[in-house]
């Protein structure tokens, strides 16, 4: 359907559309009965809140923006709402414009949301810091206003990093992110209270704080440890057990924002859990959470991607693989989401060993999404190398890459694109994106004469994708197949490559995450233990000494060699500084110490 066709109880949308990248405006004057009958009280307006959402979940997001968009200059409920789809179209697509107008009803409904909400007296501020906030007496409105002020004013904190990256905006979107904690603090805390002496909360209120408590202190409890100190000293702190606890119970109720704190608990167990190697990860909990909402939404595009990641985490690849078609044939009315989907089939298609398909969706990536450019040319690139037989070794003159890597792929064709990976290089926030300049370093090795074997795996442990492997025993071993026949390739043109070293590293790690995978702990220990003697003699690869320290704790974490595997974390924290990758490593540093922490707590 398309935006200027939504229509619900045959109210057509007949308004003038603006074009923002492959999103449109909605229109205004799109008038559903529910919204005729709309009698303007607080209630009613939650209604059609949830009524928007609920269109956004059955994939109808032309009808939902407006559902809302009528009454935004008026309702802090409606503009709240319109504010959020237009935050997630800038999301998905970076444009300008879509950020400019996201910002624009954002800044809007903040100031909606203030004039709704209660004044405070300075008596009330004082009696608040010292007894906690009472809101005993606040009406709906009072109470629900507080619950959109934070959550749109978080969501304009977050545009802000993509709008303007001065240091002063920096400054105030941190600020203005530390207020909308301290606020979500305060209303949990009289929540608790109210609890505690067993008075009724209005349910959607309730939900809202848990929602914002939840993911507050599950996103702050997934830092490393220095970050995290730094944000305790300015007054943050996180508790992974409170998150997860306050998420399920609001996903367990029955409000509009229910479907929200399960698809965020989806979202941790199913994707951060394993890119940062979380070790609490529980299938049963996220398929759990899965078939309750999908009972609701079952052709919703948002759980038919969260049931592919479950797939994935059973370790069933192909089921994965049909999860993610399904999602990406069903809807095309935002078309950015199809760009998730084919992020997610490129990796399917990589476990398999699939590399000219998985080529292809980098290409597609590469040459319809704006988030990173670099990043998606260069994966191109790497997995067309992948399909080479016999790829030629490097010479410190020259390198001898001649002949096809694969039937109408040349080596030309490959240099071409690594040529073509440095100037994409971006700042998001800014700063430079780590895995982009790690994109960068890798083609210039390229372009200079190395030979970058099994780069393409190399990709898929990057991106913590071994930790999915590891779910499905034949592919990993045909992984290792693989890298074993990489060895002789290495060893053959040893001495006229400078990168040997580095070369070899490269595939003594990938063979030990393997090894690793397939539970052969001794040959694993061995594979790291031979790059952390060797590392004195890397050229360019520095992860790979600190990779190499990470991996040797979490397989002393696996046989529960605790005290050896806190001895290599730590190392691998503390002695090793500014190479590629190293936010992502110090990310899964920080879970492994949690991990050691956990289990010395529990056998004492």
């Amino acid at each position: 359907m398309s935006r200027s066709e939504a229509t619900t109880n045959g109210t057509e949308v007949i308004d003038q559309l603006d074009d923002c990248d492959q999103f449109e405006d909605a229109s205004s004057s799109f008038a559903p009965e529910s919204l005729k009958d709309s009698d303007g009280s607080g209630e009613s307006q939650m209604k059609l809140m949830a009524k928007a959402l609920e269109y956004m979940l059955n994939n109808r997001y032309y009808e939902a923006e407006a559902f809302l968009k009528p009454q935004s200059d008026e309702s802090c409920y409606c503009c709240a709402g319109y504010g959020t789809i237009l935050f997630l179209q800038a999301m998905i697509s970076l444009e300008r414009e879509c950020i400019d107008q996201a910002n624009s009803v954002l800044t809007k409904a903040v100031s909606l949301c203030n004039e709704a909400r209660r004044k405070q007296t300075m008596l009330d501020s004082i009696s608040g810091m010292m007894f906690g906030r009472q809101l005993n007496d606040y009406t709906f409105d009072e109470l629900q206003a507080e619950i959109l002020y934070a959550e749109c004013n978080m969501l304009l904190s977050l545009l802000t990093f993509f709008q303007d990256e001065s240091l002063t905006s920096f400054i105030k979107a941190g600020l203005k992110i530390r207020s909308c904690y301290g606020t979500y603090k305060q209303l949990y805390a009289w929540v608790c209270t109210c609890e505690q002496e067993g008075v009724d909360i209005e349910p959607n209120f309730a939900a809202g704080v848990r929602l914002g408590i939840g993911c507050f202190n599950l996103i702050i409890s997934l830092l490393p440890g220095r970050v995290l100190k730094l944000l305790e000293f300015v007054g943050f702190s996180g508790d992974r057990l409170l998150g997860l606890q306050e998420l399920t119970r609001g996903a367990r109720t029955y409000t509009f924002r229910a479907p929200m704190c399960s698809a965020f608990l989806l979202f941790y167990h199913t994707v951060v859990s394993v890119m940062l190697g979380v070790g609490d990860i529980d299938v049963d909990v996220a398929e759990g959470l899965l078939l309750m909402q999908m009972e609701h939404y079952p052709k919703s595009v948002l759980f038919l991607y969260f049931r592919g990641r479950v797939e994935l985490l059973k370790g069933s690849v192909d089921n994965a693989l049909a999860a993610f078609t399904e999602a990406l044939e069903m809807q095309e009315q935002w078309k950015q989401i199809h760009h998730l989907c084919w992020w997610e089939l490129k990796w399917c298609h990589c476990f398999k060993g699939e590399w000219k398909i998985a080529s292809s969706y980098a290409d597609k990536l590469y040459n319809q999404s704006r988030w990173s450019k670099a990043t998606f040319l260069y994966q191109k690139a790497a997995f067309l190398l992948m399909l080479r037989d016999n790829g030629p070794s490097s010479s410190s003159s020259q390198a001898a890459q001649t002949g096809d890597v694969a039937p109408g792929v040349s080596h030309d064709d490959i240099t071409e694109m690594m040529k073509a990976v440095p100037p994409l290089k971006q700042r998001i926030a800014g700063k430079s994106i780590p895995v982009e300049k790690f994109a960068v370093a890798k083609s210039e090795r390229y372009i200079n004469g190395c030979r970058l074997p099994l780069c393409g795996m190399e990709m898929i442990y990057a991106w913590n994708g071994f930790n999915l492997l590891a779910r499905n025993k034949e592919l990993l071993s045909s992984m290792l197949l693989s890298v074993w026949a990489e060895l002789p390739l290495i060893e053959e043109g040893k001495d006229d490559n400078p990168c040997y070293d580095d070369d070899w590293c490269v595939v003594n790690l990938l063979m030990g995450v393997c090894m690793r995978g397939l539970e052969r702990y001794d040959e694993a220990e061995r594979c790291f233990l031979n790059i952390v003697d060797r590392a004195p003699q890397l050229q360019y690869d520095s992860y790979l000494a600190p990779a190499a320290n990470l991996e040797l704790g979490l397989l002393c974490l696996d046989m529960q060699r605790l005290d050896e595997a806190e001895s290599y974390l730590e190392k691998t924290k503390l002695n090793y500084k500014g190479y590629h990758l190293e936010s992502r490593i110090h990310f899964r540093v920080h879970s492994g110490l949690c991990r050691v922490a956990q289990m010395k707590a529990s056998s004492t």
